[in-house]
Parts: structure tokens; sequence; C-alpha cells
């Protein structure tokens, strides 16, 4: 039974709301299964390659699984590594907001980066909250922020999209997408109930090495093997009459040349 879109959703991205649904579910299981490869692979005591492998696929798989769709455009946000993909009016922002499954309702951004900052001009604006020494006219008031990079040239309508997560080392455990403010404490705003995520298990790319380089056949081991190859010419020379009455050792090869251009010197 086909899961209704969420009213946002249509009015953000249109059309293509359905497939961009579809995409970010699968997106994220290629993400989990190339970070375990990658884990896998590199049989390390820590989790730091997951983490890294992930990080860093929460962005390239959300792209090759959207970047196909009718007005998808990648958006390459200042000093950032990787492009964020927009569909419709709707601007995706990928993020693990823990490693155990958690309310979503009460997730937090994981930093206030200045990225966090671009991308939530975006979003809309928090609800008030008056401190206990907030008076009229004393209030706080934060500067505004500045859109660089790519982010700078979006159309104001555009919508931030997030596509909050839960995973570790072990599984993927949830996702969700939605449209919410960032309150205080990094804390999310949601305008309305973050949808869940189907999240399929099958996986459609992903890097686990499943094939064995193929060796060499006997007859191509013939001509590599050592004792095969064409003997090497060797220049022999004779030792003078006064170096065996000085009982001076023979040399076995020529005297090494100093090297004139050092590594620094190769550089200019």
């Amino acid at each position: 039974m086909s899961v209704p879109l969420p009213p946002w959703a249509t009015e953000v991205f249109g059309k293509q709301a359905a497939a961009v649904r579809v995409g970010l579910g699968q997106a994220l299981r290629n993400m989990q299964a190339n970070a375990q490869a990658a884990q896998e692979q590199a049989d390390s005591r820590t989790n730091h390659t997951y983490g890294s492998a992930r990080w860093q696929g929460q962005y390239e798989r959300v792209q090759e699984e959207l970047r196909h769709l009718p007005g998808a455009t990648p958006v390459k946000p200042f000093q950032f590594p990787f492009e964020l993909m927009r569909v419709g009016r709707g601007l995706i922002y990928p993020f693990s907001y823990s490693k155990k499954k958690l309310d979503v309702r009460i997730a937090r951004i994981p930093n206030e980066s200045q990225l966090v900052k671009e991308l939530f001009t975006f979003a809309p604006e928090p609800a008030e909250v008056q401190g206990m020494f907030e008076f009229d006219g004393f209030g706080d008031s934060s500067p505004a922020v500045e859109v660089r990079g790519g982010l700078a040239s979006l159309p104001p309508d555009t919508r931030l999209v997030l596509v909050p997560f839960v995973c570790n080392a072990s599984g993927l455990l949830e996702a969700y997408w939605g449209v919410a403010a960032l309150g205080e404490d990094l804390r999310l705003q949601w305008e309305t109930d973050p949808e869940p995520l189907t999240l399929p298990e099958a996986v459609t790319s992903h890097e686990r090495l499943t094939v064995i380089p193929q060796q060499p056949a006997s007859a191509d081991l013939e001509l590599t093997s050592f004792d095969h190859g064409a003997e090497p010419t060797l220049t022999l020379s004779s030792r003078s009459n006064v170096d065996r009455q000085r009982d001076v050792p023979p040399l076995t090869e020529a005297e090494p040349v100093d090297n004139q251009i050092s590594e620094d010197d190769a550089t200019h």
C-alpha cells in the first residue's frame, strides 16, 4: 500500500515529490552499504573509516539518485566539499542526528556551522522565545547571515528540506524528511510531524570488493619468473698488478655517484 505524500512535499517538489522520496530512501541505503564496505576493507579497530565514508556518502549518494530527475540541480555551498541537491523548490540537506533510535521531534542539528546558518536562511523563522531577562528594546538582535557560494544564486522561494537519519556502523535504523526551523540550542521546530522515509533492503550501488583481481596465467608467469628472463649483461674488468700486490679487495659494483640535484631544486 502506497503512503500518501505530505502536502508540503507536493508543494515544494511538485510532480517529482514521489520520486524524491523514493530516491532519498535508496540513497541512504546505498550510503550505509558503502560505509560498511569501507569499514570492512579497512579492517580497523575503530569506526573512523565508517564515519568518514558515511559523511561523504550522505551527500554523494543523494546526488546519484536524484540528479536525473527533471529540474534537479546540484548546488555547491561556499567552501563545502560536496554538492547539495535542489529539486523543484526544495534544497535537500541530509544529516545524522543520532547513533541510536531517538525521537526525531526532539532532534538537534549536530553543530552550528556557517553552512548550517546559511542553509537555515531558506527555512521558516523560528518561534520567538522571550527570556526572563529580555525586555522590549533590549533583546538580542542576531546579525544577518551572508549567504555565499552556490547558495547565493538560489531563488528566494527555495525551501530547505531536512533529511535526518539514525545510523551506526551496524546498521541504518530510520530516516525522515520534513521542513523545520532552527530553534534554541540547535533544536528543530518542525512545521509538521517529520515523515518517515521507506528504507529499501536492496542496494543499487556500493563499493564492496567482491571479485579477486585476475591472477596471471601460467604462460605469463613463465615470462615474468626471475629465472626465465634474459640474462643481464655484465661488465668485467681485471685488477691491476699493484692492487693484487697490495691485496686490495675487488670491487663488485660501481661506486655511487653523488646526486647534484636535491628534491628542493626540482621544485623550482
